[in-house]
């Protein structure tokens, strides 16, 4: 069975029932605060790529699959001279 992809604020929710997480639970998972979660969750913040991200690997290891490809690229800093 395919990963759902995660880019919205439903989705997020609908992972989070698959996943059997209340916002604690899933904040404690995505490393994030419960209030962001939920604010992501409400929709009255933007789910950042990474975090949908880090929500698909967290399913692929609890069905015993492999890992899914980051879709994204890493914002990288420069070092200041």
């Amino acid at each position: 069975m395919a990963l759902a992809e995660i880019t919205n604020a439903e989705e997020l929710a609908a992972w989070m029932k698959r996943m059997n997480l209340t916002l604690t639970g899933a904040a404690e998972q995505l490393g994030r605060k419960r209030a962001t979660i939920a604010r992501y969750v409400n929709g009255m913040t933007e789910l950042p790529q990474a975090v949908a991200h880090h929500a698909a690997i967290i399913e692929a290891a609890r069905r015993g699959e492999p890992f899914p490809p980051r879709t994204y690229s890493r914002r990288v800093q420069s070092e200041a001279a």
